[in-house]
């Protein structure tokens, strides 16, 4: 049966609401954290993220969708929470030279590398920019989009930026517009 379209507004305005940001801090996010959203899209990760860091956290949402940008500029106008938020588009790069060596709590891979060719600079990047400890989240889609992501490759590349992969975890999850199950791997900056 297709939902229809109230069905998936409800389910999103869920998680909008309560759904993310206890799937966030059940993934390890702190208050406080400064975190970036890389390829956030509308901002599906990226509201949640923003109660989850509260008022001494910050997020940077960064994508290179101009049409996706203007819409998460559009949900957090008048916004209270809008000014711990950074938003920044991008030509498509993956080097993050605007953002400072060891600076991060922690970054979101949610439903991106299916669109990134250069896999090893991405995570030589977050590994700069990610402080000692600091988690990287990744949703590689394998169950959204199978067979667009090599695992085992994936994992190498970790591997041997020194990423560690802690776990793995199965939880529901914000897909676009929709709220389905994926699996998330949980790493940590050595």
């Amino acid at each position: 049966m297709t939902p229809t379209n109230r069905s998936v507004r409800a389910e999103m305005n869920a998680w909008l609401n309560g759904g993310g940001v206890a799937f966030l801090t059940q993934l390890g996010i702190r208050e406080g954290d400064r975190v970036l959203d890389f390829g956030c899209g509308s901002g599906a990760y990226t509201l949640p993220l923003v109660h989850v860091v509260g008022p001494q956290g910050r997020v940077i949402a960064l994508d290179r969708s101009t049409g996706r940008l203007e819409e998460l500029r559009r949900r957090i106008t008048d916004s209270p929470l809008s000014d711990r938020i950074d938003i920044v588009q991008t030509n498509g790069e993956v080097t993050l030279d605007a953002i400072q060596d060891e600076s991060l709590g922690a970054a979101l891979l949610f439903d991106v590398l299916q669109h990134i060719a250069d896999w090893r600079m991405l995570v030589s990047s977050l590994y700069r920019t990610l402080a000692p400890g600091a988690l990287l989240l990744i949703n590689p889609s394998l169950l959204s989009h199978p067979g667009q992501v090599d695992l085992d490759l994936l994992q190498s590349i970790l591997t041997q930026a020194a990423f560690g992969v802690e776990r793995t975890v199965r939880a529901q999850a914000a897909h676009y517009d929709r709220v389905r199950e994926e699996e998330i791997l949980v790493c940590r900056r050595s």
